[in-house]
């Protein structure tokens, strides 16, 4: 009797754990969630962060449940602004994976934080919760490249799609230069028409960073509509802008563009002549094997 009592008190070992969490199918088993239990806030954090992917709705909704119900949600927002570098990691991936909407306000600090690991972690959740309220903040972090890495900011701003695009054209409006320039490459990286106008003002800018950065953002989009609008940029009088925009007609790769990247094999400038070339395999002109560089 104290044998069986003693072992009903012990821990159960977390690997062993998971694998019945993931074999599990409809309801959480109370002995399971016991076991959970015993494991504490840390430690089932990373149970649950190993058996996720494998488990069915039904068990995930009781897992959530639970981590309310016993605070382990408190216990890693705890760990997040307060423990070792791992753990504050380990708080930030769990609290995205269960999408709890109370962290993103200290997961935006996280964005900050001293750690790499940490702040990949923050940006991942933040990108999984995906709060609406962040996105006015995170815009205004690409104004602070030293606090909070713009990858980062990136990456969470891109997750929210379409959604994120006004608050980017404020940030490239209302910035200096190297925050419209960051602004320019997260818009052309959403991927979404709605950004086509933005970007093709932005071809008129008198920065020719700015025009140069549009272009390159244009061609990102992978979207047909973008190539009217560099087609225009094929004229900028900065030769960097004219190469930007035969390289990102090369990314679309779209046939009708052969005419255009044509002529630009005979611009004047170097670099265009040579970005011409390589749009032209990149549409498939020409020949893969062809390495001829015009000359300089």
């Amino acid at each position: 009797m104290l044998s069986g009592w003693w072992r009903r008190g012990r821990k159960e070992d977390p690997r062993r754990l998971s694998e019945k969490l993931c074999r599990c199918r409809g309801r959480l088993p109370s002995s399971l969630r016991e076991a959970l239990l015993k494991l504490g806030a840390g430690e089932g954090a990373r149970v649950v962060l190993e058996c996720w992917p494998r488990l069915g709705p039904e068990v995930r909704g009781e897992i959530k449940a639970l981590a309310y119900r016993e605070d382990w949600v408190g216990d890693w927002l705890h760990m997040l602004k307060g423990g070792g570098a791992r753990e504050r990691a380990l708080a930030a991936e769990v609290l995205g994976l269960l999408e709890v909407d109370r962290a993103a306000a200290p997961l935006l600090e996280a964005l900050a934080d001293g750690d790499e690991g940490v702040q990949m972690a923050a940006a991942t959740a933040l990108a999984s919760i995906r709060d609406p309220r962040c996105l006015e903040p995170l815009a205004l972090a690409l104004a602070e490249p030293r606090r909070i890495p713009p990858a980062r900011v990136a990456q969470v701003i891109t997750a929210f799609g379409r959604q994120s695009i006004p608050h980017l054209v404020s940030a490239l409006r209302a910035g200096p230069e190297e925050v419209a320039l960051r602004a320019v490459e997260i818009l052309g990286n959403l991927g979404e028409a709605g950004v086509l106008p933005v970007l093709g003002q932005c071809l008129e800018s008198p920065s020719a960073a700015l025009r140069a950065a549009a272009a390159r953002a244009l061609g990102d989009t992978g979207l047909e509509e973008a190539a009217e609008y560099l087609s225009s940029a094929l004229g900028d009088p900065e030769p960097k802008v004219r190469a930007a925009a035969v390289l990102a007609l090369g990314r679309l790769g779209r046939g009708e563009a052969r005419p255009a990247l044509e002529k630009a094999r005979e611009d004047p400038a170097w670099e265009v002549r040579v970005c011409a070339e390589a749009a032209l395999k990149a549409v498939g002109h020409l020949p893969h094997g062809n390495q001829h560089l015009p000359a300089r």
